[in-house]
Order: C-alpha cells, then sequence, then structure tokens
C-alpha cells in the first residue's frame, strides 16, 4: 500500500515539474504588487523594490524587465513601499494596507535624478475592491475581530457575516455529531466539506470536519472567507475555505487585559422549558494579550490567553406524566437497576481555556522564521449533545476536548523576485463524550423520551496530524507562477461504543407500559479499538496572468490524492483543473468569472466506523416485533451476542470514488462612493459521488397485507405499514442481517444568487449587508443517511437538509469621534466641540441576521418497512424526504462600548446582547410522526431552540 501511494507521490512529483514552467494567484497571506516606469513611461527593468512591514522587516526584490515586480504571502497590516533604480530618485509610498488573499496594486513614476534624494509621495487612492482577485471572497478586518460583539469569543462565528456562507442545518449537531463541521457550509454542501487553515496550515478536524484549535480572538489579526476560489492552491475540501492569519508583535509593545461577566438574571428565560423561573447561570471569561520586540527590529512575540468558568443550569423538559410513567414502567426490571427519571433542572458547567504564542525572527534580510503553538482544553458537562426538550438527564452529554498543534514557516526571497515558504505542523486533538448514563439499555420513545445510554455517545479519540508543505512564487513579466506540494499525515485512535448497551425502541408511551417495543438493537465489539493512519498529497501549478492592464487571468492545475487504511478501495488519481477570470471596463466596474474543480476529504468518523463494525472486529444485532418484547421483559443486558440473530456490518462500496464539487460562477461589482462596492453574483456547484449508506442486503420489497403479515414477521400491521412496501425476512447474504454499505452514489444541485453591499472602515463608519436567494436539491445530505427505498434512490431526491432559501445579512461599526488606534484619526479630531467630547468614544457594532428556516426529515420513527437499520428512515405517507420546515431564523447582537483614556491607554466599558429582541429560533422539530394513519400529539412542534437573549458586560484596558 505505501508502495503504491510513493508511486503516486513520485508521478504527481512529476506533474509538479511539467506544469510549473509553464504555470498561481497570490499566497494565503496578502500581497503587493506594480509596475516602476520613468517619467516617459517606458518600464524600468531591474528597478530594486523594497518592502517593509509593521515588523519592520525589508523585503527586497528586483523588478522584471517588464518593469513589473510582486511580493506575495504578506503578513496582513500597513507597509511602506520604496522603489528605486540607478539614475533615478528613490520613492516611496506609505500606509498602504494589506489583507489576507488580497492583493494591492501599486504604480512608482521615478523622477531624474540623485538616489540621495528620496521622494515621498501620497500613494494614490486604493480601489476599494480587489482588481486582481477572481474569486468570490469576503475579508473579515481585525476592526471586524475585535469590535463587533462576539458569542462564545469563538471568531469563526464571523464566518455568517458572508451571505454565501449558510448556517449549518442544528439537525447535523444533534442527530450526526461526527459530521458537525464547525457551523457553516457553502454552496449547498455538507458543514463537513469545508477547510479552516491558520497560518498556511490545516486546522480541520478530520474526524467530524470541525475545527480543531479555539484561539482567542485576540489572536486573530484578520481571515478571508474563499467560496471556492478558483486559484489552484485552495484545496483540501469541495466547499469553502477560511483562511486565517493570527497576530504578530512589531517594536511598538501592545497588549490588552479583559474580562467578560455573564448572570442568568439579566437573561431570558428559554422558551421550551416547563419551569417557571429562570435557570441560574454565572460566566466568567478572563483573559490577556501582549506583543512586542524582544530584540528590536530582529525578534517579535504575540501571545493570547482567555480562561472561561461557568456554571448553569438547563431546563428540565419532561412532563411529570410521562417521567412517572415511565419509572413505574422500569421499576424493578435488573437491566435498568439505578436508572430513575426526575424533573426540574440538570446542573451544566462550561470551562474553556486557551492560550496561543507566536515568535517572529528576521534571520537575514531575505530570510524569516515564524513558530506558532497553541493549546485548547473545554470541558462541558451534561450540555454537549442531547439536549433537546425529549432528553431526560441520563442521556444528556459532556465533552472533553484537548487540542495542542505547533506549525512553522520558513520564508525565504531571493532578489530576483522568487519567493519560498516551507510550512510544518505538529497537532493532536484527544476528544472524549460520554453521557450520564453509560450503564444501562437506552429507551427511545420517538418525540415522547430519550433515556438510559443512547445508541450514540459515548467514545474517545486521539488524532494526530502531521503536515509538511512547500510553496514557491516567482514574477515573469505580468505572469505571477506558483507551485506547491504538500503531505499530511493522519493517524486516528478511537473507541466507538455506538450501541454497546442496546437501545429499545417503543413507538408509544403506551407501549413501554406493556412492554411491547417495535426494536431492540446492540452493537458487539470483539475489540473496540481501533487505530490507522491516512496519508493525503497534493501537488499545484498556477499561473496568475495579468493579461491586459483590465483583464486578469487563473489558470491552473491540482492534483489531490488520499491512502486510505485497511485497503480500503479508491480511485488514484483526480486532477482538478481551476480557471478564473477578473475583468475591469471601466475603473470602477469588474466582472469576475470561473470555474473549477474541488476535491473533498473522507471524514475518519466514517472510516473508523468501517474498521470497527466490518463482521469480525465488530457487529451488531437487531431484534423486531414480539422477539423484541420478549428481550425487553426478560429485564436483563446480553452479554453474548443473541444465538440466531444474523449480525449487521459496514462494508465499502467496491470503487469507491473521493466526492468532489464542480462550481461556475458569474459576479459584476461596481465601486460606489464612500469606499463602498455593490456585487451581484450567480453561483452553481454541483457535488459528485457525496457520501451515503446503503442496506445492500435487502431483496425488493412486497406490499404489506393483514393476509402476508405474518409471513414477513409483522405481528400488529400499523396504518403506516398496509398497503405499503415492507422488505421481507430473506436477505442476500443469509449470513448477515443488514450489510450497511458506505457509497459515493450521492449527489447535489444548488443554486445561488447573492447581492453583497460593503464599505470599508473609513470615516469611523463600517457596514457589510448581503441578499441571498439559493436552493439546493440532494438525495442524501450525510455519510450516514439510508434511503427509505434502497432500490429506489430517485425517490431521495428532494431540497437538502442544507436549503435555505432566503438570507440576509447585515453587519456594521460606527464609531463617534477620534479612533485612538489611529494616530491621523486623533489628530484630525483634536479640538472637538462641548457635545463631540461627550460623545467620544462610544461605538456602536449591529450584527442582524434574518433567514428561512431549516428544514427537516419525517418518520415514522419505527422500523416500519422492516429494513433493520437505525436511525431509521421510513416516513409517513404522503410526506416525501425533508418536508417538514423550521419557522425563520431572525439574530439581533447588539454591542455598544465607550472608550475612556486612562493612563498609557485607554479603557472600553462594553455591554452586548446575543438575540437582544429575544426571538424564538427553533432549531429542531418533533420529527416523530407515529404509526398511526394520524400524527401524533406534538409532531411537527419545537423540541430544541436556539439561545434566548443574552447580556453580557465587559472590560478591557488597551496598551
Amino acid at each position: 500500500m505505501r508502495l503504491t501511494f510513493f508511486l503516486r507521490s513520485f508521478a504527481a512529483s512529476a506533474l509538479l515539474i511539467a506544469c510549473f514552467a509553464a504555470s498561481a494567484q497570490t499566497g494565503r497571506g496578502g500581497s503587493i504588487s506594480g509596475v516602476v516606469c520613468g517619467p516617459d513611461g517606458v518600464p524600468i527593468a531591474s528597478a530594486q523594490v523594497t518592502i517593509t512591514g509593521p515588523d519592520g522587516h525589508p523585503q527586497v526584490s528586483r523588478a522584471t524587465p517588464a518593469g513589473t515586480f510582486a511580493a506575495s504571502d504578506l503578513v496582513s497590516g500597513s507597509y511602506n513601499v520604496q522603489a528605486s533604480a540607478t539614475g533615478f530618485r528613490p520613492t516611496s509610498q506609505g500606509s498602504i494596507a494589506v489583507a489576507v488573499g488580497h492583493d494591492t496594486h501599486l504604480e512608482f513614476v521615478l523622477a531624474v535624478g540623485s538616489a540621495s534624494e528620496t521622494v515621498q509621495v501620497t500613494a494614490a487612492a486604493q480601489s476599494a475592491f480587489d482588481t486582481m482577485q477572481t474569486s468570490s471572497v469576503v475579508n473579515v478586518d481585525r476592526d471586524r475581530v475585535e469590535e463587533l460583539p462576539i458569542p462564545n469569543r469563538n471568531y469563526l462565528t464571523f464566518v455568517a457575516l458572508s451571505p454565501q456562507a449558510t448556517a449549518a442545518n442544528p439537525v447535523f449537531a444533534a442527530s450526526t455529531r461526527t459530521q458537525s463541521g464547525g457551523g457553516f457550509g457553502f454552496g449547498g454542501l455538507r458543514p463537513g466539506s469545508n477547510a479552516v487553515r491558520i497560518d498556511g496550515v490545516s486546522d480541520d478536524d478530520e474526524f467530524s470536519g470541525d475545527s480543531r484549535t479555539q484561539l482567542s480572538p485576540e489572536a486573530i489579526n484578520d481571515f478571508q472567507i474563499v467560496n471556492h476560489g478558483f486559484a489552484a492552491e485552495s484545496g483540501g475540501a469541495a466547499g469553502g475555505a477560511i483562511d486565517v492569519q493570527t497576530r504578530t508583535g512589531t517594536d511598538t509593545r501592545h497588549g490588552d487585559v479583559f474580562v467578560f461577566v455573564q448572570n442568568g438574571a439579566l437573561n431570558a428565560t428559554p422558551p421550551l422549558g416547563l419551569v417557571t423561573r429562570k435557570p441560574e447561570e454565572s460566566r466568567v471569561r478572563a483573559g490577556v494579550a501582549m506583543g512586542g520586540a524582544l530584540v528590536p527590529g530582529k525578534l517579535f512575540y504575540y501571545m493570547a490567553a482567555e480562561q472561561e468558568i461557568a456554571h448553569g443550569e438547563e431546563t428540565g423538559d419532561l412532563r411529570a406524566r410521562t417521567v412517572n410513567t415511565i419509572n413505574t414502567a422500569i421499576a424493578g426490571m435488573q437491566a435498568f437497576s439505578g436508572l430513575t427519571l426526575t424533573t426540574g433542572f440538570t446542573p451544566i458547567t462550561d470551562e474553556e481555556t486557551e492560550f496561543s504564542g507566536r515568535i517572529d525572527r528576521t534571520l537575514t534580510t531575505h530570510q524569516a522564521l515564524m513558530l506558532r503553538y497553541a493549546f485548547t482544553n473545554t470541558r462541558n458537562v451534561a450540555d454537549a449533545f442531547n439536549s433537546d426538550e425529549f432528553s431526560d438527564r441520563s442521556a444528556r452529554g459532556s465533552s472533553f476536548n484537548s487540542d495542542n498543534s505547533l506549525n512553522g514557516t520558513l520564508t525565504s526571497s531571493t532578489t530576483s523576485g522568487m519567493l519560498n515558504k516551507l510550512s510544518f505542523e505538529v497537532a493532536q486533538r484527544r476528544a472524549v463524550e460520554r453521557t450520564r448514563n453509560t450503564a444501562t439499555p437506552g429507551i427511545l420513545i420517538p418525540g415522547v423520551a430519550l433515556l438510559g445510554t443512547p445508541f450514540a455517545g459515548n467514545n474517545r479519540r486521539f488524532e494526530t496530524d502531521l503536515e509538511l508543505e512547500d510553496t514557491v512564487w516567482m514574477q515573469h513579466g505580468q505572469h505571477l507562477l506558483q507551485a506547491g506540494a504538500g503531505v499530511d499525515r493522519v493517524g486516528m485512535r478511537a473507541q466507538v461504543l455506538d450501541g454497546s448497551r442496546g437501545l429499545y425502541v417503543f413507538p408509544t408511551l403506551a407501549a413501554l407500559s406493556a412492554s411491547t417495543p417495535d426494536l431492540f438493537v446492540q452493537s458487539f465489539l470483539a475489540n473496540p479499538n481501533t487505530n490507522f493512519r491516512e496519508y493525503r498529497l497534493h501537488v499545484y501549478a498556477q499561473d496568475h496572468w495579468k493579461a491586459l492592464p483590465n483583464l486578469v487571468l487563473d489558470a491552473g492545475l491540482r492534483y489531490d490524492d488520499n491512502l486510505l487504511p485497511g485497503g480500503l478501495p479508491q480511485d488514484a488519481f483526480h486532477l482538478s483543473p481551476r480557471l478564473g477570470l477578473a475583468y475591469t471596463p471601466r475603473r470602477t466596474l469588474m466582472v469576475r468569472a470561473g470555474f473549477g474543480l474541488f476535491d473533498d476529504r473522507f471524514l475518519l468518523s466514517t472510516l473508523n466506523r468501517l474498521a470497527a463494525f466490518d463482521g469480525t472486529r465488530g457487529f451488531s444485532q437487531v431484534v423486531e416485533d414480539t422477539a423484541a418484547g420478549t428481550l425487553f421483559r426478560a429485564g436483563t443486558i446480553p452479554q453474548q451476542p443473541l444465538p440466531g440473530v444474523a449480525p449487521s456490518r459496514w462494508q465499502a462500496q467496491p470503487g469507491l470514488r473521493n466526492a468532489y464539487s464542480e462550481v461556475a460562477s458569474l459576479g459584476v461589482e461596481q465601486e460606489l462612493p464612500l469606499k463602498a462596492t455593490l456585487k451581484l453574483e450567480y453561483q452553481f456547484v454541483r457535488g459528485i459521488h457525496l457520501g451515503r449508506t446503503r442496506n445492500v442486503n435487502l431483496t425488493p420489497p412486497v406490499v404489506l397485507s393483514q393476509q402476508n403479515a405474518a409471513l414477513l414477521g409483522v405481528s400488529s400491521p400499523t396504518p403506516q405499514q398496509l398497503g405499503r412496501l415492507v422488505f421481507e425476512p430473506q436477505r442476500v447474504q443469509p449470513a448477515y442481517d443488514a450489510v450497511n454499505q458506505f457509497e459515493s452514489s450521492a449527489g447535489s444541485v444548488h443554486h445561488g444568487a447573492t447581492l453583497t453591499l460593503n464599505r470599508q472602515f473609513t470615516d469611523d463608519f463600517q457596514l457589510l449587508a448581503g441578499y441571498t436567494f439559493s436552493k439546493t436539491i440532494d438525495d442524501a445530505s450525510s455519510n450516514e443517511e439510508q434511503p427509505q427505498n434502497p432500490f429506489d434512490l430517485r425517490a431521495e431526491r428532494a431540497l437538502s437538509l442544507q436549503d435555505q432559501r432566503h438570507r440576509l445579512t447585515l453587519s456594521g461599526l460606527w464609531l463617534i469621534g477620534p479612533d485612538l488606534n489611529d494616530p491621523q484619526d486623533a489628530v484630525a479630531n483634536a479640538n472637538p466641540g462641548r457635545l463631540m467630547r461627550l460623545l467620544t468614544g462610544l461605538e456602536f457594532a449591529p450584527i442582524l441576521s434574518v433567514a428561512c428556516g431549516f428544514r427537516e426529515n419525517a418518520v415514522t420513527a419505527v422500523d416500519s418497512n422492516r429494513e433493520h437499520i437505525y436511525p431509521f428512515a421510513a416516513r409517513p405517507m404522503g410526506l416525501g424526504r425533508n418536508s417538514l420546515v423550521t419557522p425563520a431564523q431572525v439574530q439581533f447582537d447588539f454591542r455598544v462600548l465607550k472608550t475612556v483614556p486612562l493612563g498609557r491607554g485607554h479603557l472600553d466599558l462594553v455591554a452586548e446582547s446575543f438575540n437582544l429582541i429575544n426571538h424564538r429560533n427553533v432549531s429542531l422539530l418533533n420529527t416523530a410522526y407515529g404509526s398511526d394513519s394520524t400524527a401524533a400529539l406534538g409532531f411537527g412542534r419545537p423540541s430544541a431552540t436556539g439561545g434566548s437573549r443574552r447580556i453580557q458586560f465587559s472590560l478591557d484596558y488597551e496598551f
């Protein structure tokens, strides 16, 4: 297997060498490009260009024979650029803003004269949009990160500011926690199909698709949200990418000391709780950040640390009548010894520790080194999962995560304009999930209660990531050539105990009292521990070509390869072409278009399931109807596999294909007055070879009637079974019951139109507003989703769980008076009037989001079609897939800040509210229709909501 991988690596390297001579966009940092010419307009060949960043480190390069120059992968900040040549006066431009993923274009006209006389010119007004960018991007700058309201201090919350990003359907976090993916998606694709990169290296949790290390917002300089970038360097996921840059130290020392406080008395009452008083809550978060120079001009540092401690209560949602009925039904049963349901509040705890430290060392005028270490430790007790209104405290989940990462970058440049960046990362994640009860079987009454040990939620895993990547940039006339290659080794050690204690499913509360479950499922693991590795290789080459003064073209080719563990079948090669165009017919108008393929990765949660439940190491057993009732009444937990019951297993589809997306977009952007732009864009995204699961051991179904019910193993047919298709007990492979096959046979189609208004932070005001109209259709929304009928996959095609037709976002920042962090602004407002002196330092920052509800899939909530799978896939008669939808989502967060000068710095007094209008944002519905011809009581009603109004205060001393 390793030989195959290295042969692929050799072939890919040969592709890189072949392509590099002919072919990139700028690096993951920012860039400065331009042209140097004489007073007659003739380009000055070999002019020297010196670019000095916020750390004082100069980067020197030579202009090409065409007079062009480019500096790539720059840290965000303010730069000074000087151009000089023999026989001409050196000319410099200052305060050149650089942002991650953004190119700033400059033009120098050198006057004839002495080199001893330097000309300082005012830089021409920079365009409000990036004329060199072919992809659709949104930049979240330092002002937004620092000043906008941010719940839970998670900077990735700001991804929602992009109108092209869609919040992840809460169903993913509730029912398929292994694919939650960080809470957002792009192009209708799954939330686990995103890529988050920090300082050029991956920060993905490869098990779930989520992000790993939680950094303090104080450590974040800025980041760029890329909705399928058409540069070949973008890869590792079929969806969007988040490119993050952390803060660096400078010669000027800077720091923050802050504390955030919340108290439950000021918050609103949760809307679904059955108790009358507010739950108690005490939340305190304190931190410090500091940056400066250890050796002025040579060695810089920046560190940030935060600690949160929170204690509170979660409202109990099970009704007293339900609790009493369940306690009576299980009383005296050995299997449920010690399990007693109660009503009232559940204590919860939330703790988090974050630390990150970065060192930047200038080695020579052409070489620099960066090292960054980050650590995060989180502990959530009783509120991590299974927190909807149907879950008893015995089934509620706790989580414990610990992340460590060390990454570094060696950047080398030459006077000829070539730049090389060598990056590495070593990271480990330890994640543990536990439910309060782990001793008894679980009991599920869909739409009524979940108690005991749930089917999923007890596991632990260690993920180790080793990454090495090298990237080269070279300016050649009007071409900026880029090539790169990287290899990742992802190791996984896991213990996933899904179903190990067994789960009984009862159709109704009355069925529990009568001891007549519909189904019992239990897993048996000979060795629950898995240990495997996956290797990933990527190679790319691209050309960023300024073909005309108003036309930029991107052309590139990328190759991605995954070496899967355990001999899993897979396709060998997958080349991804990328094409992008940026055309500026007028100085204030831009047209962008592009097309590309984007390879996805296999989530390790899926690979782990294939390894653990292969039929030999582990398997599950399913019994139904009278057999399940006999087992329940016996009152014990099976310690050995049940005799005469065939096992169920998982397997991979022969010829498993790698998922990828096809993306095409067309957009028009108009520059408006006051540093604002208006952008209209259409995007088409098609997901291909997406994962799904299908029971391939079934024979074709037959229509159930009263006459054949006994032959099909159905003792008491229900209205949702009679006259409908039901699977016979016979199996294709008689040695097995269900053979759950992971396949790459699903797909999705997304059409989206977006209108975005963006105003940069100018004159103390900033605005970003966007509206999206979209439609997403698929036939499976996660790797775990199974079809109702494996023989009729076309019937699964419907609106996706990620479909959200309308979405409006608005965020802003308004500062009254001078910005104390901007010396020029302070000088311009040096003599304010009396009223202005009173208002100076006030800052207002709102975030508004209004969107259609999320879709959910209605099910009968039992194994009506006798498919012998869990979770169930049988839908009620007359209802299609994903036919339910939650009410509209409205979220309004607001922050008010007052700045008070104090000593060498200033003190910020802050009050902020999340969900200020206290709108009831329903996140989950009761999808259990029941087995009768009419819906069960409570079907379609809310079962979980987002947070009610929360008030937070903070003090921040900045110096």
